[in-house]
């Protein structure tokens, strides 16, 4: 690996201790602000309040659900009046989100969806009445033993 020069990949450990530090501070800093919004909101509410940033004079409230989310909006005022008490008062404007469900969790496991019974009966009925030398009906035919035996197995 070359040490010299731009444009090489340097390790996590590499950088030091500091800039890991400073995503702990950052982190640490959320925290406390979320503390402080979950303690101007009722006790219900804030368990549903999971994570802020603030940017700026923006501060951005992740919420759970939709429904959290519309009841924690209720509580603007009395989430900035707590934040300026406890001396954040650069922060003038909330917003609250919507955290996104996990990817995997939102995909309900599906399983195959099977002709009827009685359309796989007419599938096989089909099949019979074609020629033996008809590749379209022996493909037919292949098709109906395995969507019958599908049926049956369950």
């Amino acid at each position: 690996m070359r040490t010299n020069g731009k444009g090489y990949f340097k390790a996590a450990l590499d950088h030091g201790n500091n800039q890991l530090a400073l995503c702990f501070d950052k982190i640490a800093a959320q925290q406390a602000l979320l503390v402080i919004v979950r303690s101007a909101l009722p006790r219900e509410i804030a368990e549903h309040a999971v994570h802020c940033v603030a940017s700026g004079s923006q501060m951005l409230l992740y919420s759970d659900s939709a429904n959290w989310a519309s009841q924690i909006r209720f509580f603007n005022r009395a989430i900035l009046d707590k934040l300026h008490t406890a001396g954040q008062q650069y922060i003038v404007r909330l917003q609250v989100r919507i955290v996104p469900p996990m990817a995997e969790m939102a995909r309900p496991k599906r399983g195959p969806r099977l002709p009827s019974a009685e359309n796989v009966g007419l599938i096989c009925d089909q099949s019979q009445r074609g020629d033996e030398q008809d590749v379209l009906g022996a493909a037919l035919a292949r098709l109906g033993a395995a969507l019958s035996k599908r049926l049956r197995d369950g």
